[in-house]
């Protein structure tokens, strides 16, 4: 094809982009700015095209070797009272696909890919983009300047170069916070997925081993946020969080050591009323961030990549028609999965208490197939996506 890209950004949706690019022979380079590729992440749950999309990508075998041995997930009122169990087989069944692993374990796996194919510049960032008719030019952190045909925004919710190219003032908070800690401990829970809803707040604990568990919170904004990086004093703050969930819960959070792996960040959407400008576009998180919510991130960002890439395919040496036929097939999956995790806040980061005990109502005795109805109307309603040739 000919074609130069450079890429921001080597999470998800950059390394995926790499490998569909050089499957339609483009060349592409990834600008990082970590030192190094490091293998980061909690757990996720890879499900409908994001699975398919892995399969093409050929890591299918990869990503599901990877996958935690959990067969269920057990819902739960905040003080322990079991709602619902629902089997992991026939989740996957009605979503298309359904890996339950570290966010990780899918870069590692894309990185493996990408790695041989593309060069990756750690260490790196965009400083200064240009953009003109015919091609891009980017000023380097390391004080060199390139110039490329295409350029991708591919770094995150919190993008850089999203700032640099389309301004502030696109990320819109839901009004509360999601927390991951991972720790070694013995647990004593069936290796399951429990997940015990408050008001205001949620708690998932999932059990992938017997000697390592996974916390993930979701909690309102009402006490501020939580610390970034100090495991400790994370600790504390869901401690405070969590009065009122049972007291294993409390226990394993209780367990939170120095060295436990922890993560914080803002629930937020992103909100663009386009992820183009001339010869710039957004892809995953930095064009379309559904939030944490949704659980469709990583899914999202596989989608973009393939589509992206795609559609530069089809139209050779037209990079507007190209750009302009990305956005129309993904941003209406983008809009769908944001409006799902926008009703999904009110169940679980909503004060009302009466709301609380209708959800858990809802939650205990809606039919089963009226529940996989819903679940596969939503994903039913995702384009199929062609092959990139």
């Amino acid at each position: 094809m000919g074609l130069k890209v450079i890429v921001s950004g080597a999470g998800t949706a950059g390394l995926a982009l790499s490998y569909w690019l050089d499957r339609i022979g483009a060349s592409t380079v990834i600008v990082e700015r970590v030192p190094q590729f490091q293998a980061l992440g909690h757990y996720i749950s890879l499900k409908g095209n994001g699975v398919e999309m892995v399969r093409r990508m050929g890591i299918l075998q990869a990503c599901e070797a990877r996958a935690a041995p959990i067969q269920e997930t057990r819902m739960y009122t905040r003080a322990g009272r079991l709602l619902r169990i629902e089997r992991t087989g026939a989740l996957s069944k009605t979503l298309g696909g359904y890996i339950p692993f570290r966010r990780a374990d899918l870069q590692a796996a894309l990185y493996e890919l990408a790695r041989k194919r593309t060069e990756i510049r750690f260490g790196t960032q965009i400083t200064e983009v240009r953009l003109g008719e015919d091609g891009v030019e980017v000023v380097l952190s390391d004080g060199r300047t390139e110039r490329c045909d295409v350029l991708v925004g591919a770094d995150g919710i919190h993008s850089h170069l999203r700032g640099l190219v389309f301004g502030p003032g696109f990320v819109r908070p839901l009004g509360g916070y999601y927390i991951a800690v991972t720790q070694a401990m013995r647990h004593g829970l069936p290796l399951a997925t429990h997940s015990y809803c408050g008001v205001g707040q949620m708690v998932t604990l999932l059990a992938v081993s017997e000697d390592s568990v996974s916390t993930i919170a979701y909690v309102d904004d009402r006490d501020g946020p939580p610390p970034h990086h100090d495991a400790l004093v994370l600790r504390d703050y869901l401690l405070a969080a969590s009065v009122g969930f049972p007291a294993h819960v409390r226990d394993i959070i209780a367990g939170i050591t120095a060295d436990s792996f922890v993560f914080s960040d803002i629930i937020a959407q992103v909100e663009m009323p386009q992820i183009t400008r001339g010869r710039c576009v957004l892809i995953g998180d930095a064009a379309h961030c559904p939030t944490f919510l949704s659980g469709m991130g990583s899914s999202l960002a596989l989608q973009d990549a393939h589509t992206l890439a795609g559609s530069l395919a089809r139209s050779p040496g037209e990079v507007s028609v190209a750009f302009s036929r990305y956005a129309e097939i993904m941003t209406p999956i983008a809009h769908r999965y944001r409006d799902t995790a926008r009703s999904i806040r009110a169940s679980v980061l909503g004060r009302s208490r009466i709301n609380a005990q209708l959800r858990d109502l809802t939650v205990r005795w809606i039919p089963e197939w009226f529940l996989q109805r819903r679940l596969r109307r939503f994903f039913d309603a995702e384009r199929p996506l062609a092959e990139v040739i």
